[in-house]
């Protein structure tokens, strides 16, 4: 793969614009134009955005020291990716090239690194994520005459190869499967290899779909599922999960619809939504979705992104917004409703990732009120974020956010100090800047919640 080449440094400017410069390159840059979401407006005020910027800062300098005991992973491809995305989002919340620079290091450091990240390709922690965040990231640049290499047409050959060599034989999710390789694809129109593998992980999610009385759904099998949770479930079910679940394919389906790119998308949606907003609890739950759907009674799920009522309102209000459906955006605004009138204590929000954290809960909520409005949603947002630095211990952790992990679903929790972006310290700084500052945060078309436009 082709090394990212170093940007020049630029003189401050009036707005914290900075000049691009024409230089020389090798493969994509990462160059010092961002474009800016005009209506995208900071939240965070007074005290807890002096605290927000110092955590913010905390995380920062923990990635870059790498000395810190709790650092055991910061070198690897995924790491290094994910940092990177922290980096340039800095760069252009501050104005400092020396953040431009770091984001370079880290991302050629995961692509010298690539071979690692081979055996998986998904979107998380694989080859898939790598290409995105090259992919993602050359897009703050004014691209240049002649530069006309692409670093991803290797990451392409990869992922086309697996899916067009037969049935998918993985999970067909967004961390790790199909729809994950999607939302590479979608980020890499319109290349050619990004239009042919949209097409592929549509045929794929056709030959995986289940047709049935209440429309189309896709079920995951047992032997795709961790230890306990196939011991419980010997036959599968159906996950109603935003990183794991059908919304997943929700979401991809729709925006390959708004697109025109394949033709299939728009039917396969429409049955697909029919399903799952079938899947609705009785009136009175706490929660409208379980985790998902198996032999056992649905259960409450958490207020989170992974699974959670929040992570589905937020995806399906995209959804609403570009397939026109006002039935279903009125749908999506309820669920909206029911996730601001969720007691605090009843949230089962203990930690402050993105994935199942505060910063998570307020990230998502800030994404609606940017897109949607409603002083509630910021108000919410606020609140979260107010949660998330509540529970940030300087000195601990990375960056003083810790996270905690269930090594035995039977045993104690076990704290840990993890750097990464769904379910670590990387994440909750990402959240916190788009808090802080007008820069929108597009890095979050990684969890389905907004799209290039």
């Amino acid at each position: 793969m082709t090394p990212i080449s170093t940007a020049a440094p630029w003189p401050n400017e009036e707005h914290g614009r900075p000049k691009t410069r024409s230089r020389a390159t090798r493969g994509r840059t990462l160059g010092t134009r961002v474009i800016l979401k005009q209506k995208w407006t900071p939240i965070l005020t007074g005290e807890t955005a002096r605290r927000g910027w110092q955590a913010v800062e905390a995380v920062s300098q923990a990635l870059l020291s790498r000395n810190d005991a709790a650092q055991t992973h910061a070198t690897t491809p995924q790491c290094c990716y994910e940092n990177a995305l922290l980096c340039r989002y800095l760069a252009a919340a501050t104005n400092e090239q020396h953040w431009v620079n770091r984001a370079h290091t880290f991302l050629n450091e995961a692509i010298d690194d690539a071979q690692s990240l081979v055996p998986s390709l998904g979107l998380f922690a694989g080859l898939g994520g790598l290409g995105w965040t090259i992919e993602h990231l050359s897009r703050f640049d004014s691209r240049e005459a002649g530069d006309d290499q692409d670093s991803n047409v290797e990451i392409d050959a990869a992922i086309l190869r697996t899916l067009e060599r037969g049935l998918w034989p993985g999970p067909y999710d967004l961390i790790s499967g199909l729809v994950g390789f999607g939302v590479y694809f979608l980020e890499r129109l319109p290349a050619e290899n990004a239009i042919r593998g949209i097409k592929a992980v549509i045929s794929q999610l056709e030959s995986l779909a289940r047709h049935t009385g209440q429309g189309i759904t896709w079920h995951t099998r047992a032997d795709l599922l961790p230890d306990w949770q196939r011991e419980r479930y010997p036959q599968g079910y159906y996950n109603l999960g935003v990183a794991h679940g059908v919304p997943g394919v929700l979401y991809f389906l729709a925006e390959v619809a708004e697109r025109g790119v394949d033709e299939r998308a728009e039917g396969m949606l429409g049955g697909a939504m029919a399903w799952f907003l079938m899947q609705r609890r009785p009136r009175g739950s706490l929660s409208w979705f379980p985790p998902w759907i198996a032999t056992e009674e649905p259960s409450d799920t958490r207020l989170a992104w992974c699974y959670g009522d929040l992570g589905i309102a937020g995806v399906l209000l995209g959804i609403s917004r570009r397939a026109g459906r006002a039935d279903w955006r009125t749908f999506a605004e309820g669920l909206v409703e029911n996730c601001l009138a969720w007691p605090v204590e009843r949230a089962g929000v203990n930690e402050a990732p993105l994935c199942h954290g505060a910063a998570g809960a307020a990230h998502i909520f800030n994404r609606i009120y940017q897109d949607e409005g409603d002083e509630r949603r910021r108000d919410a947002a606020n609140a979260w974020f107010e949660r998330a630095l509540a529970m940030w211990r300087p000195g601990s952790g990375v960056g003083g956010f810790s996270v905690f992990t269930l090594p035995d679903p039977n045993g104690p929790v076990v704290w840990k100090a993890s750097p990464a972006l769904l379910d670590g310290s990387l994440g909750v700084a990402l959240a916190l800047l788009a808090g802080l500052t007008p820069i929108e945060p597009q890095w979050d078309r990684l969890m389905l919640l907004s799209a290039r436009a």
